[in-house]
């Protein structure tokens, strides 16, 4: 049986010319002279192939070619776009519109007939679908009319939806959390829901946010926190692998339970890299508020644009984080602990306010990674890192300054403030035991320290500089102790 090929122009000449080729190379011919008439002779004869001119009146080749490629029915259908330009501009639209060829006039016939053979045997035989045009046996202009019509709205709103998301985050926000809640409430507008899930990965990196839109009850975010777990095991990523769930908005949780909550229905949008999942979009919304199958493609495309908005945030953060963070103790490294004292001094020097530097160091710290090893003695830089984190405020500058070497930067924090922390950190690390199960690993730590307003200190490096002859003083003195700058008084055994 011949295959028929549908040839589209508004040359007669053309269209003769293209027809009568075929023909002698084996194939039937079918011809319409513009868009309109192109659609409805597809939807009658369903040929195997479409060869569809650009420029046409009434509907031109674009818009036939989106509408077809739109349509259950006839998306299988390979179209080749002919024009007589051949601009990267045109080659670009055609493509972007499902074309499956793009082909100048002017190309040699060969050419064509190579393409068009090539197309007719690749292309995949698909069950009957539904048209989402055709409403009865036949079609016209009108139905075509308003379809196209309906299409170029939902690609309006579908530009304006995400223009609006790209347009806010291109503010310059670089808050993660504060990112999230603008791309869920462009969301929100377009799409109610009560819980948004976003599950970002790297690797084996899983980090899981959920956002509450609407207030619903805890057993109600558990139930899409379930899902959410059962839909990547599925995937076969366990919730183990969660690196960090957070829940954004909790102040919306119903502690207690609500018996008038909808049941839940769940919309997915996997986010796929090749055929391996990349992330994940679920929301979760009353079963009264059911999404209209006819606009799932449409929701789905803005979804995944709203994960990639949320995506490049994440790794954002993590890239930064990575950057600024010492990677055995998970502080602060001395490139960021530096840029933040010069900071904070730029800051208490304008305001007229305190400043300490705390400077310090472990005993022996050779000795423990001479006698325990080495990892033993990252293990004790951990553990100790955890010490000084929690007992420094919020806005306290920790980090690693180098080796077994640690820093504070203290904010309007006067001589009396700085000496009372040193104190509480040196006698917990004293009375700590950094060893494992029955082991008893017990270390000690020095600690000097320098205050702003000084009259010797004009700068970090005079602030750094004098903390560090405190701490030297300390170590002198038979270390597991504090010194203060230009004191002769040392605190500690």
């Amino acid at each position: 049986m011949k295959k028929r090929i549908l040839v589209v122009d508004d040359s007669s000449l053309v269209s003769a010319v293209i027809s009568k080729f075929l023909n002698d190379h084996g194939y039937e011919t079918l011809t319409a002279s513009n868009g309109i008439e192109a659609i409805e002779e597809t939807f009658k004869e369903l040929p195997d192939l479409i060869l569809l001119d650009v420029m046409m009146p009434r509907m031109n080749g674009y818009q036939t070619c989106r509408l077809l490629k739109s349509d259950p029915e006839t998306c299988a259908i390979p179209i080749i776009m002919l024009t007589v330009k051949d601009q990267a501009s045109d080659k670009y639209w055609g493509i972007q519109t499902g074309a499956d060829a793009y082909l100048s006039k002017d190309v040699v016939q060969t050419s064509l007939l190579k393409v068009v053979e090539g197309l007719i045997n690749q292309r995949q035989r698909v069950p009957p679908a539904r048209s989402i045009i055709r409403q009865h046996s036949f079609i016209n202009a009108l139905d075509i009319v308003a379809k196209v019509n309906d299409l170029l709205d939902k690609k309006l709103f579908e530009a304006t939806v995400l223009n609006e998301m790209s347009s806010l985050v291109e503010k310059g926000i670089k808050d993660f959390e504060e990112i999230v809640n603008i791309v869920t409430g462009t969301l929100a507008k377009i799409l109610d829901f009560n819980v948004a899930a976003i599950v970002a990965m790297e690797e084996y990196d899983v980090e899981c946010f959920f956002k509450v839109n609407h207030p619903v009850s805890k057993q109600y975010l558990n139930s899409v926190q379930e899902h959410t777990k059962r839909y990547l095991r599925a995937q076969n990523i366990e919730a183990t692998q969660f690196s960090v769930i957070t829940t954004f908005d909790p102040g919306k949780i119903n502690e207690t339970e609500n018996s008038k909550e909808q049941k839940i229905v769940f919309f997915e949008v996997p986010i796929k890299h090749g055929d391996k999942l990349g992330g994940l979009v679920i929301l979760a919304h009353n079963e009264s508020e059911k999404i209209d199958t006819k606009e799932e493609d449409f929701f789905k495309v803005v979804i995944k644009q709203a994960f990639i908005i949320i995506e490049n945030s994440w790794f954002y953060g993590k890239v930064r984080k990575l950057a600024i963070t010492d990677s055995l103790t998970g502080i602060y490294n001395h490139g960021f602990l530096y840029e933040g004292m010069a900071r904070e001094f730029a800051r208490v020097e304008r305001l007229k306010l305190p400043l300490s530097f705390l400077m310090l160091d472990i005993d022996y710290f050779k000795k423990i990674n001479d006698t325990y090893g080495h990892l033993q003695g990252d293990e004790v830089l951990r553990r100790l890192a955890q010490i000084l984190k929690k007992n420094t405020r919020p806005y306290d500058i920790l980090g690693r300054y180098g080796g077994e070497e640690f820093s504070i930067v203290m904010p309007e924090a006067n001589r009396e403030d700085s000496i009372s922390l040193a104190e509480r950190i040196r006698t917990e690390v004293s009375g700590y035991n950094f060893g494992s199960g029955n082991e008893t690993i017990k270390c000690t730590i020095s600690i000097g320290i320098s205050n702003y307003p000084h009259a010797n200190i004009k700068n970090i490096e005079d602030l750094i500089s004098k903390a560090d002859r405190s701490l030297y003083r300390a170590k002198a003195e038979g270390r597991n102790r504090v010194c203060v700058s230009n004191r002769e008084k040392s605190h500690g055994e």
